[in-house]
């Protein structure tokens, strides 16, 4: 079964619990953009649909960023999606609002099939000189000195016993990790209320005990140089997890960017430049934000792959062992890929921790923003006392008109729902994060503004 399909199968069973709503007219709205969000549009979408009796369709994929705002401009659309502002060439004529709805983690995501299963930590300098064309080699002395930095840990399962679940691990500190387990909305239906156990193979022990009360829960558990940690979900087991050495090979590394218009580059872009190297440009083009742009990624041949979309990127990482990339995190958990070998890095943040890319690391770090006047966000990389944030995150928003419309209402009527009702119950299970707190009141502030004149 395709990634879609399971997707729209949990749309479709979260619909039966939320309950047909009568509809005076049904009305259709269609929307193109961001990849990001994709997974999670593909599931909201459907579950709006059978909720309301409406037609709100997202195109997938959706062109990116660039082509969401260009398509919103020229009417192509009912609403855009971007995960970055809009630029002043594509600034519509007519009054239009951004609609914060959903944030998420963008993982450093690679396949490296000598690894065995370990999670490589990697720091921003490490990772400016990676993206930026200087590092070349897997086994480059600034890759080595991250991992002697931070303990490895390997998921030595190679399946899970139960697909659609996934854990990831992060050390805390000395002789502390802490493990979130996430699972997609069908498991999560299945499995809430059951119980998580993380137990040391050792001594058979169960060192902490947890319950799947959303889509994705963290634990912190004792975890050193002699543990071998088995997490398991209602019994069966989704990872074991080992502290491992790691000889880092010595093999040429194959760099995979998004090549159309990206709201995603355009955050990972903003990142390098905020948290690395002040060289970067940022803008929608990875081939403009290199420093040495387009001849630089020219120069370096076969080592640079550009890639269409979110699904793309991620497809040739899974696909390739000696790649690396950046993408949501939903596409690297993705059990398909995640099967082929396919992992997130740990990324030092400004405190100097290694942390995993999980929804409540994604949210730590938001709880920093800062929204102006038109509901857009920007991002504080220099957080340095917040130890348990994940600090390359996006926030995707919609693009929607104030004139009143029928298919104007229905556009604010579906964001409104996916900010009050959908994404609290679902955006963890399908690997986004929901906004919460200032950014949900900021949201529904932009929401109102739809539709409204």
């Amino acid at each position: 079964m395709t990634i879609r399909k399971k997707f729209v199968a949990a749309a479709i069973a979260a619909a039966g619990v939320l309950g047909a709503a009568p509809v005076a007219r049904a009305e259709s709205a269609t929307g193109s953009g961001a990849t990001f969000p994709q997974n999670f549009l593909a599931a909201a979408t459907v579950a709006f649909n059978a909720a309301t009796g409406h037609n709100v369709t997202y195109a997938n994929p959706g062109g990116g960023s660039s082509k969401g705002a260009s398509d919103f401009r020229a009417g192509l659309t009912d609403f855009g999606g971007s995960d970055s502002a809009v630029s002043a060439s594509s600034q519509p004529s007519f009054d239009w609002v951004y609609v914060p709805y959903l944030a998420g983690s963008i993982a450093v995501a690679y396949r490296l099939d000598e690894l065995g299963g370990a999670t490589l930590s990697l720091s921003p300098a490490t990772l400016n000189g990676i993206f930026g064309g200087s590092i070349t080699k897997w086994n480059d002395p600034s890759i080595v000195n991250d991992l002697k930095t931070n303990p490895t840990w390997a998921n030595t399962k190679k399946k899970t016993d139960l697909k659609g679940a996934t854990a990831l691990i992060a050390t805390t500190g000395p002789g502390n990790v802490n493990i979130t387990v996430s699972a997609i909305p069908s498991v999560l239906k299945s499995y809430k209320g059951k119980a998580i156990e993380i137990t040391d193979l050792a001594t058979k022990k169960v060192l902490k005990k947890g319950v799947m009360s959303k889509g994705e829960v963290s634990i912190g558990a004792p975890g050193n140089v002699k543990s071998k940690l088995s997490v398991k979900l209602g019994g069966k087991e989704i990872a074991v997890f080992e502290e491992v050495k790691v000889t880092m090979p010595d093999k040429p590394i194959v760099v995979v960017y998004r090549s159309d218009g990206s709201g995603t580059t355009n955050n990972f872009c903003s990142y390098l430049k905020q948290a690395a190297n002040t060289d970067w440009a940022v803008n929608n083009a990875f081939t403009s934000c290199i420093p040495g742009g387009s001849a630089k990624i020219a120069s370096y041949g076969s080592r640079f792959q550009g890639q269409n979309g979110s699904a793309n990127v991620s497809n040739y990482i899974s696909d390739n062992s000696g790649t690396i990339g950046y993408t949501e995190v939903a596409f690297v958990t993705d059990a398909t890929r995640a099967a082929k070998g396919m992992k997130a890095a740990n990324i030092r943040n400004a405190a100097g921790k290694y942390v995993a890319p999980t929804a409540k690391a994604a949210g730590d770090f938001l709880s920093g923003s800062q929204f102006d006047a038109k509901g857009f966000a920007t991002f504080n990389y220099k957080q340095t006392t917040n130890t348990s944030a994940y600090p390359i995150v996006a926030i995707t928003y919609g693009l929607a008109k104030t004139a009143k419309s029928s298919k104007n209402a229905v556009v604010a009527d579906f964001f409104k729902w996916v900010l009050d009702t959908y994404a609290p119950a679902n955006a963890e299970a399908l690997g986004y994060v929901p906004l919460a707190g200032k950014a949900r009141d900021i949201a529904l502030a932009q929401v109102a503004k739809v539709n409204s004149k």
